[in-house]
């Protein structure tokens, strides 16, 4: 089994993030439902730093997307 660098992994999550996002939307659209768009918490979690502040609201695809991002990630190598 190939090593994965903890950086690239923590970058293909977070990509993984966006991809479940759009395509969550997407199917929401196709499907005519909000099912996977809904927000799993009330507020966004908020990352602040010094000068930036990140707000991330996770929603069911974009947590799918990471995961499966993540397994191909570590399977591949």
């Amino acid at each position: 089994m190939n090593k994965v660098s903890i950086s690239n992994l923590i970058i293909a999550l977070i990509l993984g993030l966006f991809i479940g996002a759009v395509a969550g939307v997407l199917l929401d659209k196709i499907l005519g439902t909000n099912l996977f768009s809904l927000f799993l918490f009330k507020e966004p979690v908020i990352l602040e730093l010094y000068i930036i502040k990140v707000e991330i609201q996770l929603t069911p695809a974009s947590l799918v997307g990471s995961v499966v991002i993540g397994y191909l990630v570590l399977k591949k190598g």
